[in-house]
């Protein structure tokens, strides 16, 4: 009777004796809140205001004072993007696509392993592997988060949207980012002309929708010169304010990877709903970030960017950098426990040995390829893209919880990993308003949320909210490091679906 009510929407459960955490009030809720579950959403919080005394429960669960946190987001990754150095010493092309196989199998099983229901994939360059994925999640061959899919819309010979010819299509081969065809209606990019109007931008925003399935528009703009783009597209601003006009028409939000001082202005200026990464080439002006707050942007900071890119490079203007010096420190504590956690088996090793080779500033993939340059772009992160972090925090602006995983060493379930690098960014000895826990659970949470497009469903405790509920043993007030940690049990819309503590007989 327990395992059909359980599985069934049909019946009403109710969890009780659980400490529930209010993200938004930053507390818990009063001790005698419970919680009842029906058709996968939360149907009435008995004892709270607004309850239905008069709803009876089919099943009462106790939760034994455990805590319960919302379901935890991850809002900037990259699903199938596994760093081809790992592979490389793979003896046959089968070994590596197994070993790709089974790594990004892993990564989705220990997001929902550690209560994360939610994640964004901010670009993947063919499309199919990841509707695949979803296919196998949502018919529950494999346990896995639902996933939100970022098309890519751009000028053609902007970043994330080259002029895939000659030699350009190689070396995105070689970098593990695939060559489709941009028209291919299976390619993550869809590209404009460079000197495209109104009418164009907007038919191509639709196209990224109607016929790739957008669930978010992305912007790829980087000023910087790279291995693809020497002299790369950027679009003007009347063209970034089609797009964000568009996908907010559409009933989507739209982001953009900003790197730099003068694109986050731009972005800003032209409606973005969330901007990905922070400036990493100046600091922000007061007016920058007053502007910021004003437009109601959300920051996705992917500092483990500088935890994977940010090397100490000889030579270099950022070398001797306080800053980098602490991450370097810390860095040296952690990756061989991170590989270990998150990585399968057959990659540890390989994962550890690209930290040493850095750390040695040995940079070259595959013996051929010199990354100095590229790791050069990054160098300044810790500096600049940490003290940004830090006083857009301390102005009001909002944080979400992303870390770019895929890139590099950063898996998708490595949240609580971001979580960290946010309380070094941030919580340094002059910080006027240190990242404490109650902050952090909201960025874990409702800020991502909201990031997402998606907090009328999603990320706090409410009435009418879907019910994917965190169940830990401990105060994430009191240790923060407890969020990302794996859970003791997890509901997934309104389902247990993990249950170590044996809450069901």
């Amino acid at each position: 009777m327990k395992e059909y009510m359980l599985s069934s929407h049909e019946a009403i459960i109710e969890l009780i004796n659980g400490r529930f955490v209010d993200v938004l009030n930053e507390c818990f809720f009063e001790k005698e809140v419970s919680v009842l579950i029906k058709d996968g959403s939360i149907i009435s919080m008995s004892g709270s205001n607004g309850s239905n005394a008069r709803i009876k429960p089919d099943i009462s669960i106790d939760l034994k004072g455990r805590t319960v946190l919302p379901g935890l987001f991850n809002t900037h990754c990259h699903i199938q993007m596994i760093n081809p150095t790992f592979l490389v010493n793979c003896k046959t092309q089968k070994a590596r696509k197994q070993y790709h196989s089974m790594q990004v199998d892993n990564n989705m099983e220990e997001c929902v392993a550690r209560g994360i229901t939610n994640i964004r994939d901010a670009y993947s360059p063919d499309l199919r592997p990841n509707r695949q994925l979803a296919q196998r999640i949502n018919s529950g061959k494999l346990s896995g988060p639902r996933i939100q899919q970022a098309v890519v819309v751009g000028a053609l010979g902007g970043y994330l949207s080259p002029d895939l010819k000659g030699l350009n299509k190689k070396v995105v081969g070689l970098l593990g980012q695939g060559n489709i065809d941009f028209e291919d209606k299976n390619s993550g990019v869809v590209a404009f002309p460079a000197n495209a109007k109104e009418q164009e931008i907007r038919r191509t925003v639709d196209r990224a929708i109607d016929e790739r399935g957008a669930d978010l528009i992305k912007v790829g703009e980087s000023l910087e010169k790279s291995m693809i783009n020497s002299d790369p597209t950027i679009m003007d601003l009347e063209q970034l304010s089609t797009i964000t006009d568009q996908s907010r028409k559409r009933g989507l939000q739209a982001t953009i990877h900003s790197v730099s001082v003068d694109t986050f202005r731009r972005a800003v200026s032209a409606g973005f709903s969330s901007l990905a990464h922070v400036p990493r080439n100046g600091k922000l002006s007061q007016k920058d970030i007053k502007e910021c707050l004003e437009a109601g942007c959300i920051i996705d900071p992917t500092l483990s960017v500088a935890y994977d890119m940010s090397w100490r490079i000889k030579g270099d203007p950022f070398y001797n950098n306080p800053v980098t010096a602490k991450l370097t420190r810390y860095r040296n504590e952690v990756y061989a426990g991170l590989a270990d956690e998150f990585w399968i088996p057959e990659l540890r090793d390989y994962v550890k040995a690209g930290f040493e080779k850095a750390n040695d500033s040995r940079y070259n993939m595959f013996g051929i390829v010199d990354l100095s340059k590229l790791f050069a772009h990054f160098s300044a992160l810790p500096a600049y893209g940490f003290e940004n972090t830090k006083i857009l925090f301390e102005s009001g602006v909002s944080l979400s919880c992303c870390n770019d995983g895929g890139i590099q060493s950063c898996t998708p379930a490595m949240i609580g990993h971001e979580l960290a690098l946010m309380a070094l960014a941030i919580n340094q000895e002059d910080s006027e308003k240190k990242l404490d826990s109650a902050a952090t659970i909201k960025a874990a949470t409702i800020s991502s949320a909201r990031s997402m497009g998606i907090e009328d469903k999603f990320g706090s405790i409410e009435v009418g909210k879907i019910a994917d509920l965190t169940i830990i043993d401990g105060d994430p007030f009191e240790d923060i490091s407890l969020v990302g940690k794996p859970v003791d049990a997890l509901f997934m819309d309104g389902k247990l679906i993990i249950d170590k503590i044996g809450l069901v007989g």
